[in-house]
């Protein structure tokens, strides 16, 4: 803290001139001038009679005053701090800073070193009794002045958004403009945004699988398009925020750009609060990354089954292991028949390609830029035509009451010649607006799928140069970004086969294998009725059980899975679990074992060795249309400029 000194007593009293212009223009003009000669006549009036002498002109040229910290103001206050000048003079007190707060933190430290501050246009003088008060005032001043320039500079939209009304832009999704120009809630599409939160909260589908029952529903975008999966979430984002941000940009008297931004509050779509903020976090899952709140599998979402049905992986805990099974819920009955697959060498053989595409990070980026191509042109030209719209409509709304009063001023409203007349001239101008209004909303969605594209490029990129050379050594988490921004999918073109080196993890033929106990190749009657009462288990035989006996034999002949027995009608079209259970009992507590040991001499096969995988294709689409798929050649070389294949693999699991 520093100690207030008494002024010092000198001969001749040492005063400093400060002058600051904001333009290089005006160095050598009018600006400079006219503070210096303003300063010289405040000097020369006020120090009549007193020695004095300008030991200094300091001049920040240029420079703006929002800077706290500008070259000569800093010699200024080094100057003062080292004992050299008595008084400082000021053309204006907005010469200090822009902000109350510089502005007194500047005077009050001078002053502490019992340095006179005054301006040349008398509002401020340092020796004056109410000096405190006029500071604190014309400061306050200052900085209002400031901020009407700002205002001024880009015109009356901020007054508008500021007062509750809309600014610039078609309105977000769920919302549009009443008469007045305010934001209200749109009902038709409030009925879109409920569905789509049922949709992905409470049925968990992805942004595809909603904007497809969204279509089948028969609700569209605005502009009358079949929703996608990207733009879905990009319009229900901006719909359920609650609010919007506006911009503005203009020039200040400093010659530089300046910005603002304004936060308009929107009515709520949602009476219940958490409702929306549940919405809010399946978006956010849903905005570029895989949905791994829903699956924690790698390929869950990329891996497609023959029958055209997606794959999700599932862990089995009773043998530490992880399948993919298909989603199809049709049965053995109904004629389904893809098996199960193993999950862990199936990921394998799907990273290795991924891999391959990203050994050449430098190939992948220069795909992206190709495929990105025009956009960002096309994005700046769209924002160019916005904003024409946004100032064809402004207009529009000005002149509109105008016209109508001008017209009904000078007709008869009694007149029913003069009465048509008016609604043709209401008529002709809401029919301009509207047309503006539709032209705005096409161009706002190209703008969005432009600027999505930019974003995604922009992602890859970023993760691409972030992966480097440690492709194999990624955390999982990164592993499934990758094949989210890549696009990866993996179609199965085949079935599996049994036979080769690798092995299934299923303990009962593990137990086969170990004990070279081969597997029954059928039963008979007549041994069905000597192992019968063994598998019952103590309780009387169920129905069910032969049937079962013979699924669990061909379940392991073929390496099979469990649910590839969902439904079967051997034991009545009831459920895999009910298989499974009974099978798992008869392993688990012996009874399987002392079965075959009963059955006596009969006719079987070895356990399998292991498992080949089915043949498959593995897609890396950097374009969301599939027709843009192009295949590689070997190596995982690019040929497309729009997506990436690589090679079709079916390689047996090691």
């Amino acid at each position: 803290m520093r100690t207030k000194t008494l002024p010092r007593q000198r001969q001749a009293l040492r005063v400093a001139i400060y002058l600051r212009v904001s333009t290089a223009k005006q160095l050598d003009g009018y600006g400079l001038d006219v503070q210096d000669e303003r300063c010289r006549a405040w000097i020369h009036y006020q120090l009549k009679g007193t020695p004095h002498t300008i030991v200094d002109v300091y001049c920040d040229g240029g420079v703006s005053g929002k800077l706290a910290s500008r070259d000569e103001l800093d010699r200024l206050t080094a100057d003062i701090e080292a004992g050299l000048i008595d008084a400082v003079v000021f053309a204006k007190l907005d010469r200090i800073g822009r902000t109350m707060r510089n502005i007194h933190r500047w005077v009050y430290d001078a002053t502490d070193y019992g340095v006179r501050v005054a301006t040349a246009d008398g509002r401020i003088d340092s020796d004056d009794q109410m000096f405190g008060i006029q500071l604190s005032l014309l400061a306050y001043m200052a900085e209002i002045e400031h901020a009407l320039i700002l205002e001024r500079t880009m015109g009356g939209r901020i007054k508008k958004v500021a007062g509750g009304g809309w600014a610039s832009g078609a309105p977000p999704y769920g919302y549009m403009l009443d008469e007045e120009g305010e934001p209200v809630v749109n009902p038709a599409e409030l009925k879109q945004i409920m569905k789509f939160a049922e949709l992905a909260i409470d049925r968990r589908l992805s942004r595809g699988e909603c904007a497809k029952e969204l279509n089948g529903l028969g609700y569209r975008t605005r502009t009358g398009k079949l929703w996608e999966g990207n733009n879905l979430i990009l319009r229900m984002r901006l719909a359920i925020r609650g609010f919007v941000d506006f911009t503005f940009a203009g020039m200040n008297e400093d010659g530089e750009e300046v910005t603002t931004s304004y936060r308009l509050e929107l009515p709520p779509l949602f009476e219940d609060e958490s409702r929306r903020k549940a919405l809010e976090a399946v978006l956010d899952d849903m905005k570029g990354n895989p949905r791994t709140s829903y699956s924690s599998h790698l390929l869950s979402g990329h891996l497609m089954s023959l029958c055209g049905h997606s794959r999700y992986g599932s862990t089995r805990s009773e043998q530490n292991d992880v399948v993919y099974r298909c989603s199809n819920p049709a049965t053995i009955a109904e004629g389904h028949t893809c098996k199960q697959i193993p999950g862990k060498e199936t990921e394998q053989v799907v990273w290795d390609e991924v891999a391959k595409l990203l050994a050449d990070p430098e190939a992948i980026k220069g795909l992206v830029d190709e495929w990105l191509g025009t956009v960002p042109d096309r994005a700046a030209s769209y924002r160019a035509r916005l904003k024409e719209i946004d100032g064809k409509l402004n207009k529009l709304r000005n002149t509109r009451r105008k016209k109508i009063a001008m017209l009904v001023a000078s007709l008869d409203e009694d007149d029913e010649d003069d009465q048509k007349l008016i609604d043709e001239l209401k008529d002709e101008i809401a029919s301009k607006e509207k047309e503006l209004r539709e032209e705005q909303e096409r161009i706002s969605e190209w703008l969005e799928d432009a600027e999505h594209k930019e974003e995604r490029a922009g992602g890859m990129r970023s993760l691409i140069d972030r992966v480097g050379a440690s492709v194999q050594d990624l955390a999982e988490m990164d592993k499934k970004r990758i094949l989210e921004l890549l696009q990866v999918r993996v179609d199965i073109v085949g079935d599996s086969k049994s036979g080769q080196k690798g092995g299934s993890k299923d303990p009962m033929l593990e137990w086969h294998r170990e004990n070279q106990i081969p597997i029954p190749l059928g039963v008979s009657h007549e041994q069905w009725a000597r192992i019968e009462g063994i598998l019952a288990g103590g309780r009387n035989p169920k129905p069910d059980d032969r049937g079962c006996f013979d699924m669990l034999l061909e379940k392991l002949r073929n390496d099979a899975g469990w649910h590839d027995y969902d439904r079967d009608e051997r034991i009545g079209g009831k459920g895999w679990a009910v298989f499974y259970r009974l099978g798992r009992r008869w392993f688990m507590d012996g009874m399987y074992a002392a079965a075959l040991e009963a059955l006596g001499p009969y006719q079987g096969v070895p356990a399998p060795d292991g498992y080949t995988l089915p043949p498959m294709k593995i897609y890396g689409v950097i374009d969301d249309s599939v027709e843009d798929e192009v295949k590689t050649e070997a190596g995982g070389r690019i040929t497309s400029t729009k997506g990436i294949r690589a090679n079709d693999t079916g390689r047996a699991a090691a």
